[in-house]
């Protein structure tokens, strides 16, 4: 059975404002007034919506959350993922929903203090972009969550949260990211060395693990939306409301990737995890992924492919003796273990000074013969083969770079922009974190 944590965090008064000063008894029973005043609009006395109203689950600074706004949240999340309506259902949940409702009011204070509002333009697009997720008819929101018996003030406070934080971060956290050319270029030599892999259709759900105390609690919650999504429950909709990547707002859609783009633990999951099923959480240096792959698609034909390819080659004497040839190789594997690179690997060429090594051009793979071209198919980029014998040669290929019709490759810019927005994520969530944890928070039984 769960239970509820009693928590109050001492508030720090150089960063809040007069009414967080003041909070005394009497400052909590003027809200109650408040609240017990909004019951004669929502119902008369005495019925269960007003008691919800008057039962507060937790304050956050100045600003009290009800058993009703937990209550609707849970109705959102229940009548439209095919989660079973069951009390035990909506007791599982409402742990994860207290704390999403938290941490969206910290986020509307932080905007609030940073004077962001979301304009109506910007709600009626995510609005928009909400109804199109849902595959509902334009404008038709409004009657999905009539029809289900939803307050629209629930979804409409989560869309506010969504925007608010988002403008909040770009405004006050971007501007602290740098990425650094050498990041782009190991994040595209990663790309480019699996262009010729299958692309693979994703969405995620994301929960963070920023310190090891959070550990079992991320882990635990990661493992129970896994069990809502088995017995289930709709992805996209479990990614909007507990995701912790920016990917939520999208439903957890990352469209086409490549391996090489997510983690590396996320990606060795997607390799041999079946279509149109959805992996169980699988634990990173970040935290725990869920994983949904929703298609597959085969890269083009690798003999449409081309490679810009350098050897070292070195020579044998004709009918070389065995001691020659074991010569020649231990001289290549010494190469082989050493060069790192394809700038490294021209060095080694210019050293050498053999007539046959240095630059092949770009070639394509069918152009090459049967036997090198076995070699190179699935050559990493900037890595050198295994030495290649024949009668009168040991030697050494590599390629510095592999291209693949249709690929559609991104560029050094995309890359710089995704991976400025996984940094934002990060440090998105410490922001809150922070907010969290200098704020006045008493979460009640």
């Amino acid at each position: 059975m769960t239970h509820w944590v009693h928590q109050i965090r001492p508030i720090r008064l150089s960063q809040r404002g007069p009414l967080r000063r003041i909070w005394t008894r009497g400052a909590k029973t003027l809200l109650l007034c408040i609240l017990a005043f909004s019951g004669t609009v929502l119902g008369a006395p005495g019925t269960a919506r007003t008691q919800q109203v008057l039962d507060i689950r937790a304050v956050v600074n100045d600003e009290a959350i009800s058993a009703y706004d937990v209550a609707q949240r849970i109705n959102l999340i229940v009548r439209s993922s095919n989660l079973p309506d069951t009390a035990t259902a909506r007791r599982e949940l409402a742990p994860r929903v207290l704390q999403s409702l938290i941490d969206e009011a910290l986020q509307m204070q932080e905007a609030k203090r940073l004077n962001i509002r979301v304009a109506k333009k910007e709600l009626e697009a995510a609005t928009a972009l909400l109804e199109k997720q849902n595959k509902l008819p334009e404008g038709g929101l409004n009657q999905f969550l009539k029809d289900r018996g939803i307050d629209k003030r629930t979804m409409t406070r989560q869309l506010e949260a969504s925007i608010a934080w988002g403008t909040v971060v770009q405004r006050q956290l971007s501007r602290t990211i740098t990425i650094s050319k050498e990041e782009v270029e190991r994040a595209l030599a990663r790309i480019k060395a699996n262009a010729d892999k299958p692309r693979l259709l994703v969405a995620e759900i994301f929960i963070a693990v920023d310190s090891p105390t959070e550990e079992p609690i991320a882990r635990q919650n990661a493992q129970s939306l896994f069990m809502e999504i088995r017995r289930g429950a709709s992805f996209p909709l479990i990614a909007r409301q507990f995701s912790q990547a920016a990917s939520a707002k999208r439903g957890g859609d990352l469209g086409w990737v490549l391996p090489g783009e997510l983690e590396p633990e996320v990606d060795k999951v997607l390799a041999k995890l079946p279509k149109n099923t959805v992996s169980e959480p699988i634990r990173t240096a970040s935290g725990y992924y869920i994983m949904a792959l929703r298609s597959r698609r085969e890269p083009p034909s690798k003999g449409d492919t081309t490679v810009a390819l350098r050897q070292v080659m070195l020579p044998l004497p004709p009918s070389a003796d065995p001691q020659a040839i074991n010569s020649q190789r231990a001289l290549a594997e010494t190469i082989r273990e050493t060069v790192r690179g394809c700038t490294d690997f021209a060095s080694i060429t210019k050293e050498l000074g053999t007539g046959m090594s240095g630059d092949l051009g770009r070639l394509k793979l069918t152009e090459l013969p049967l036997k090198l071209r076995q070699v190179v198919a699935d050559l990493p980029v900037d890595t050198p083969s295994p030495p290649v014998m024949d009668k009168s040669s040991v030697r050494l290929l590599m390629v510095c770079e592999r291209r693949i019709p249709g690929a559609n490759l991104p560029n050094s810019d995309e890359v710089r922009r995704r991976l400025t927005l996984q940094r934002l994520e990060v440090r998105a969530r410490r922001h809150l974190r922070d907010l969290r944890d200098t704020a006045f928070l008493d979460i009640r039984a």
